[in-house]
């Protein structure tokens, strides 16, 4: 595997996919997510985010930093890690290195704790076709690098007189919410405080998670996905900012 851009995507998307097997339902999963970082206030590229997919527990929170490297990572690496867990607000965080580690790097991460370093040869389990092209702008680029969506929501909906089965995933590019309403057979994107009326007359709705006081970009937290039923509303997803 050579190191460039296209590459890159591919193997975070690897890594992503593997994490949806034993994440569950609970855990909502974003590829390439930006996040605000709590202490140094910049925004924070995080390979792959796994959080609370309804609320804002924070106890769940673990981010993948996937290392493509010709070379094993070594302790440094492992303490600059954990210095982008404390700022991104992760109590775990799991490093995926496909040349390996060092073995001072393996065992300043079990001081940790919190830390695991996983070799490439143990992320085996991940399946393609939980990806599909982003419905947005993304998946129309030319080129190699077109937006993906992963699919780690599947949930089964008490609306209307039976259930419906809705799979909900975010682009690991332009980060926009992609739908798939299996009742109507809808796929179709939400971007930050958008709103969509699908073909079974749900309305699927974004909107952003703000805080009272500060800057307005302080006040960001999420941007959370709804479908409204009836007068009956029902979180999906969650894609925090902070």
């Amino acid at each position: 595997m050579s190191d460039n851009k296209f590459n890159w995507h591919v193997y975070e998307r690897i890594v992503a996919a593997a994490e949806v097997e034993s994440g569950g339902i609970s855990i909502s999963i974003t590829p390439n997510a930006r996040l605000l970082g709590r202490l140094s206030g910049k925004w924070r590229q995080v390979d792959v985010l796994l959080d609370a997919r309804w609320g804002d527990d924070l106890s769940r929170r673990t981010i993948v930093d996937a290392k493509l490297r010709n070379r094993p990572i070594d302790i440094k690496e492992v303490e600059s890690f954990e210095g982008m867990m404390k700022d991104c607000s992760a109590l775990r965080g799991i490093i995926v290195c496909n040349s390996g580690h060092t073995d001072g790097a393996l065992k300043r991460a079990q001081e940790a704790i919190t830390i695991k370093i996983l070799d490439l040869e143990e992320v085996d389990e991940y399946i393609w076709a939980a990806f599909d092209p982003c419905m947005g702008k993304c998946g129309h680029n030319s080129g190699c690098n077109h937006g993906l969506v992963l699919w780690d929501g599947q949930q089964p909906l008490p609306l209307g007189p039976g259930w419906a089965i809705v799979f909900t995933g975010k682009c690991d590019i332009c980060h926009e919410f992609n739908v798939w309403c299996w009742d109507c057979g809808e796929k179709f994107t939400l971007s930050s405080e958008d709103e969509y009326k699908c073909g079974c007359e749900l309305i699927w709705v974004s909107e952003l998670d703000k805080e009272t006081g500060g800057s307005e970009r302080d006040q960001l937290n999420a941007v959370n996905l709804l479908v409204v039923s009836d007068e009956e509303s029902y979180a999906l997803d969650r894609r925090a900012l902070r």
